[in-house]
């Protein structure tokens, strides 16, 4: 494993040491999980971010469309769908 010098205030250090004995780890082995639970924190940041700016893309998409789609009906559209496919099923078997 790789060794690095790093400077911490004596504030800090006292901090890491106190909870280190809590922890019943080494300096070195808290400061790791400080770093990895950091990383898991800031990786659910950008995640969140990401999401936000995903759900911001759709609703500016769909301000966008949304006057073309004024009088849309959805339920009817689905219903049309559906009975022209079935109509279609139909006229297979009479013709089988």
């Amino acid at each position: 494993m790789p060794r690095i010098n790093i400077s911490i205030s004596e504030d800090v250090l006292k901090k890491v040491d106190k909870y280190k004995e809590i922890t019943n780890l080494t300096r070195s082995g808290f400061i790791i999980e400080a770093l990895e639970n950091y990383f898991e924190q800031l990786q659910s940041r950008i995640l969140e971010e990401k999401k936000k700016k995903a759900i911001e893309g759709i609703i500016q998409i769909r301000e966008k469309i949304g006057d073309e789609l004024k009088g849309w009906d959805s339920t009817k559209e689905i219903k049309r769908l559906r009975d022209s496919r079935w109509a279609g099923l139909q006229k297979n078997d009479r013709t089988q």
